[in-house]
């Protein structure tokens, strides 16, 4: 994992292990790393998915949420 996915990967976890979901959770990636994208959000969360360290259902099902609403917005 490149050091600019990696960024976004991290933020993403810690926004999700605050309970953000979302539009909510988009806009804590946005604001916390300089370098995300669509795409790059979209990788972060399927890398996240899996993560056997990601284990709860909550967390997982945020996770899902935000791939799959970047995915779509890339033209995935």
């Amino acid at each position: 994992m490149g050091r600019k996915l990696s960024s976004v990967y991290e933020v993403l976890i810690h926004g999700v292990g605050r309970g953000l979901a979302g539009h909510e959770l988009y806009d804590h990636i946005q604001s916390g790393c300089k370098v995300s994208s669509n795409k790059r959000i979209c990788r972060a969360s399927m890398i996240a998915m899996s993560d056997a360290r990601v284990s709860n259902r909550d967390v997982l099902e945020g996770i899902y949420t935000i791939a799959i609403d970047r995915h779509i917005r890339c033209g995935g």
